[in-house]
C-alpha cells in the first residue's frame, strides 16, 4: 500500500466507523475496550445512576465515536462530556473519565459542538488516554438521561468493539 493510500485510509477510518444493520433503538459502543456494568463504576453518581441508566466502557484507544444518530445537544466547555439527542428524543450522555472535569480540558479534542448534527459512528474526540490516566480513570459512561420514556438494557461485561450494540432502548410510554 502507498504512503498516500495509508493516510486516506487512516483519515477515513477515523472520522467515522462503519455500523453494521444500524437501528434507532441501538446505542452503540464509543470506543473498543470492556463493557463494566454502570453499577461497578467506582463513582456514586454513577454506580447509583443518578444521571441515568446505561453502561462504561474501559477505552483501549483514544478515538471516541458517536453512539448515536442525533443533534449534539451539549458540550462541556472541558471536553470530557457529550450530549446527543436521538430523533426519537432520548438523550444520550457521554462522560469520559471520572472526576475528569478537574482537567479543565486538557487532554480533550472535541471534534463536534452543540447543534452538529452526528451519524452513529461518526467521531467526537479524541482523547490523550496516557495523559488522562496519569490523573483519572479513563472509563466512558455511555448513559441514557433519566427519563420516563425509555429505558435501556445493557449487553452485559464482555469485550467490545466501536459500533458494535452497547444498550438497546426501549420505550416505555
Amino acid at each position: 500500500m502507498l504512503l498516500e493510500e495509508k493516510m486516506f485510509f487512516f483519515k477515513t477510518h477515523a472520522e467515522k466507523i462503519k455500523i453494521k444493520n444500524e437501528d434507532s433503538n441501538e446505542v452503540y459502543a464509543p470506543v473498543n475496550g470492556k463493557v463494566v456494568l454502570l453499577e461497578d463504576v467506582e463513582d456514586v453518581v454513577f454506580s447509583q445512576k443518578i444521571l441515568g441508566d446505561g453502561a462504561a466502557v474501559e477505552p483501549e484507544n483514544g478515538e471516541v465515536y458517536s453512539p448515536v444518530k442525533g443533534i449534539v445537544s451539549v458540550v462541556f466547555p472541558t471536553g470530557h462530556v457529550v450530549g446527543i439527542t436521538t430523533a426519537e428524543g432520548a438523550n444520550i450522555i457521554l462522560h469520559v473519565g471520572i472526576d475528569t472535569v478537574e482537567l479543565k480540558g486538557k487532554g480533550f479534542d472535541v471534534k463536534v459542538k452543540q447543534g452538529d448534527k452526528v451519524e452513529a459512528g461518526q467521531l467526537l474526540m479524541k482523547v490523550d488516554l496516557p495523559f488522562v490516566k496519569k490523573y483519572h480513570p479513563a472509563t466512558i459512561m455511555v448513559i441514557l438521561e433519566k427519563t420516563d420514556e425509555f429505558k435501556s438494557k445493557c449487553v452485559g461485561s464482555k469485550q467490545i468493539r466501536a459500533g458494535e450494540r452497547l444498550l438497546t432502548l426501549e420505550r416505555i410510554t
